[in-house]
């Protein structure tokens, strides 16, 4: 006669291995989607840059165009 215990046992001990192979592979994929956005960040970071010309403000010596506010069309749109 089979042991129901036995059985009920191998269920609950396939399902756990189950649930941590999912649970495995689905933190890989989430490593890997961190070291993506990592090495795009660091692309980001790699290529701005280092100085730019803005005007804080009004002033006789500010330059239309280099202003914080200040809209070009060529390069916004």
């Amino acid at each position: 006669m089979t042991d129901p215990l036995k059985n009920l046992l191998d269920l609950q001990r396939s399902m756990i291995e189950g649930w941590m192979n999912s649970s495995n592979q689905m933190m890989a994929y989430w490593q890997h989607l961190l070291e993506l956005q990592e090495r795009l960040i660091h692309q980001a970071t790699a290529v701005t840059r280092n100085h730019v010309e803005i005007d804080d403000g009004p002033t006789f010596t500010g330059k239309y165009g280099k202003r914080r506010f200040d809209i070009d069309p060529e390069r916004d749109v």
